[in-house]
């Protein structure tokens, strides 16, 4: 599944697209790589376009993601609570409303967003 992970220097956010098939595999991939530049860059700010993904996740494997990141963020040495991620989904994506709470109930800052641009305003704060 294409994915591409980079840090925009301007806006200093960690850029992550993702399109076709999002599987747990995928998403620990993405986290492995999105942990590697936000230790490089010094950078907490990550914003994950996925309005061009397929979510291929059961229920329970939406339910344990955030606890996988926590624990792989965890174990690389960074603190989860820095951290603050924006996810633009596709209109018709199901379950990010559940995601979302699922996240914010494990402590972490993360929202989702249909709009590029709101999402972007949301990480800087503006």
């Amino acid at each position: 599944m294409p994915h591409t992970i980079i840090h925009n220097s301007e806006a200093d956010v960690i850029e992550i697209k993702i399109q076709g098939d999002l599987t747990l595999s995928v998403v620990k991939e993405i986290v492995s790589e999105a942990i590697h530049v936000a230790k490089e860059q010094n950078c907490f700010l990550i914003l994950n376009d996925m309005s061009e993904a397929t979510i291929k996740l059961s229920t329970f494997e939406i339910y344990d993601v955030p606890k996988i990141m926590s624990d792989m963020v965890a174990s690389s040495g960074l603190n989860m609570y820095k951290l603050k991620r924006a996810f633009v989904a596709a209109k018709d994506l199901k379950d990010y409303k559940f995601f979302e709470t699922v996240t914010v109930n494990r402590a972490q800052r993360a929202k989702f967003f249909f709009d590029i641009d709101e999402a972007r305003k949301w990480l800087s704060g503006k």
